[in-house]
């Protein structure tokens, strides 16, 4: 799928050191949206080219036997280019390739930090086959749209 993207919005970032026996995480929620976005004349945003959608992932990672845990907000807008649907209508291979930047950048960020603070950088190294995939609402909304 063909996008034009806007920049990643790091919202939040959370570094937090624990002990390296705590429950593993790795929660990795993507929500996507269609935002009432506004021009600069205060009119909605031109969608002619494709849907505008916002890609939302809320993320919780505890990597087992690390001393660290992270969590967080990040987001991106995107244009859908050839695509008129609505969000719930994007198939799960379009999911991962729209979202996949954002937990790249997930993924440095996490590399970044533990590189300062542990002297050493922890990859994450989520790849683009893990199940990083639709939140339930979202899955629920595909399904009952498929039935229909």
């Amino acid at each position: 799928m063909k996008t034009k993207k806007g920049p990643v919005s790091v919202q939040s970032f959370h570094y937090d050191l624990v002990a390296p026996d705590e429950e593993v995480k790795q929660d990795l929620k993507i929500t996507i949206d269609h935002p009432e976005l506004k021009d600069n004349n205060g009119e909605p945003m031109d969608e002619s080219e494709g849907r505008i959608v916002q890609v939302v992932i809320p993320f919780e990672i505890h990597p087992q036997g690390a001393p660290f845990k992270v969590s967080g907000l990040i987001g991106q807008v995107s244009q859908l280019i050839d695509f008129h649907g609505n969000p719930e209508d994007i198939s799960n291979k379009d999911v991962k390739q729209i979202s996949r930047p954002l937990v790249e950048y997930i993924e440095t960020i996490t590399y970044q930090i533990t590189a300062i603070t542990l002297n050493h950088g922890v990859s994450l190294n989520f790849s683009p086959s893990d199940t990083v995939e639709p939140n339930e609402a979202m899955k629920d909304l595909q399904k009952k749209n498929k039935k229909e």
